[in-house]
Parts: structure tokens; sequence; C-alpha cells
């Protein structure tokens, strides 16, 4: 029997019940004695809750407030007013998100106004659990059904099989037409061999660039939304790979020209480097923001599909930069 995954189900499967609610004109003293009859009967104590009539939701309090004020004191007078709540429609892992940015340890969820539930810290911690399995495995390429299951032990091997194998395909298929590509400049390789055997050395630089660049957009989209501002966010991270690019140019620089002694192919490599990379940075971006402009998801795509792109990408600009200057 399947496990279901807490992402792929309503919040109100997931939103506890039984949490504790108040007045507002009652007093520390008042909820002492609730907490001493009744504790035993709520599932959520991080949080108690302050409602008007019909559970109208108008305030809240940490439990550990009232150890700070007198018993008299009227819970109006500590309680905060502005409340972080999620709506009934919000999606599981939107509510995790909210806890996390705003950092509370539970989640009320209202409707109409009234409190219907609340996400404790125990489903909290789980949905963020699933749903860093969940990025993993998207950005790996492995399909989104997978994600119906608690863990991979419970998915069947053959719907497993069907739906990893055809990304490694479409990588295949791309890296077989770059070695045809590289045919072309047989001639070039054989007489300057030190080109080849810098190929797997940009090949893995732009790889670890294209997979830093599209793990992090793709988190902080998932993270911020809305909120993100597209070109502030590409202006930051492109400077940012632009610097990167350079200090990885000038260690290639050094290194040939210390081992090879040969300024002329340090420089040659050194640039088809930073091209290489700079084109991975830009190619990074298009892919994840191209994905989630057709209305896919990136993190579904942008691993298994950026990877291909920045690989061919890096070994056609090397080649090309070096056979133009030699």
């Amino acid at each position: 029997m399947k496990k279901v995954s807490l992402l792929s189900i309503p919040v109100r499967e997931v939103m506890d019940k039984n949490f504790i609610t108040v007045k507002k004109n009652q007093n520390v003293a008042e909820i002492y004695d609730l907490l001493r009859k009744k504790s035993n009967l709520y599932e959520v104590m991080d949080y108690i809750y302050v409602t008007e009539s019909n559970r109208k939701l108008i305030g809240v309090f940490s439990i550990k407030d009232i150890f700070r004020f007198h018993a008299k004191t009227p819970i109006e007078a500590f309680m905060q007013k502005k409340v972080i709540t999620a709506a009934a429609r919000t999606e599981t892992e939107k509510v995790a998100h909210i806890a996390l940015k705003h950092g509370i340890k539970a989640v009320p969820i209202v409707e109409n106004e009234r409190i219907i539930g609340v996400v404790s810290s125990k489903n909290l911690i789980k949905i963020i659990n699933q749903s860093s399995t969940k990025d993993s495995f998207h950005f790996a390429g492995i399909h989104k059904s997978h994600l119906d299951y608690e863990s991979t032990m419970h998915v069947p091997v053959m719907k497993s099989i069907i739906h990893r194998v055809p990304w490694l395909i479409s990588g295949l298929i791309g890296m077989l037409a770059v070695a045809a590509f590289i045919g072309i400049f047989e001639n070039t390789l054989e007489e300057n061999l030190i080109i080849a055997f810098f190929i797997p050395v940009i090949v893995y630089v732009c790889g670890a660039l294209c997979t830093q660049i599209e793990t992090l957009l793709v988190r902080d989209l998932a993270v911020m939304g809305k909120d993100l501002k597209v070109r502030s966010y590409i202006f930051k991270q492109g400077i940012i790979s632009i610097v990167i690019a350079l200090m990885v140019s000038a260690l290639l620089f050094l290194t040939i020209s210390s081992f090879w002694q040969d300024r002329g192919m340090a420089s040659i490599i050194s640039l088809a480097a930073f091209l290489s990379l700079t084109l991975t940075t830009i190619t990074s971006f298009g892919v994840i923001f191209g994905i989630k402009k057709l209305g896919g998801d990136p993190a579904l795509g942008g691993g298994p599909f950026g990877t291909v792109i920045s690989d061919s990408l890096s070994i056609v600009v090397y080649l090309l930069v070096a056979n133009y200057f030699l």
C-alpha cells in the first residue's frame, strides 16, 4: 500500500483541530487553570489563539508568555494582534514556507476569518523534509509521480525505470551529438593535445556552475515566489558568476603557464573557459525562466536539461574559440 506524501493532500488533512483558544478578556490565571485541567486534550501547544464569537481569530501569544505576566494580567494586554495565517486553500508546502519566513512554530489555518485548524511544528517539519526530498528528485529529473510516495522504496520498480530512463536517454543523445561535433576538430586536437586534455576540465567547471545557479534559482523561486525581483536577481547573480569565471580562467592561465610553459596556449584556453562559463550563466537563467514561462516545473527539467545544454555549449564554445586562434 502506498504511503501518501503530505505534499499531495489538502492542508485540511494536515492541520490539527485540537488547539487552545481563549477570549481577550480572560487573564493569565484562567489560562493556568485551563492548562492544568485540559492540556492533555490539545495536540498543538506552541501558541494559544485569541478568538471572538464564532472562532474569529483576533490575536495570538506564545504559551511561554503566560509565565512573564502577573496572574491577573488580561490576555489583551500582551497578545499579538497581527497573526500570521494561511488560507484553507493554501498548499501544504507554501504553509511550511510561511512558517520558515516568519520564524513561527505553527501556522493557523483560517477560513472566512475563522480559525479552523493549526499546522503544528511536527507536521511542518515533515512537510519541509518532504519538500526538500521533492526538490532533490526534481532537480535530478526524477518524475513527479514519485512524490505521491513517502519514499523511493515504495515506488514500483517498473514505474521508477520508465520515468527515469527518458531523461538519461535525452542526455545521451545530446552528448552523442557533441561527440560528433568534436570529430570536426580532429586535426586541431591531434596537433594540440593540450586542448583535448582540458575538455573534461571545461565541462566540469561549467556543469558545476550551472548546477549552482539553477539550484539557488529554483530554491529562491520556490521560497520567494512573486516577491523575487528578477532583474535585480539576475544582475547580482550574473556579477557573481562573472567574477567566478574570471577567477577560474586566471587559475587555468597560471596552471598552464607554469606546467606547460606556453603562455599563448594558456591565454587561449583561459579565454575559452571564461566565455564558456559566461555562456553557461546565461543558459542557466534562460533554462529555468524559460521552463517557468511555459508553465512547467523549473526544478523538474532544470537539472537534466540544463546540464546537457551546459555541457554541450561549453564544449562547442571551447573548441570554436581554440580553433579560431590556432
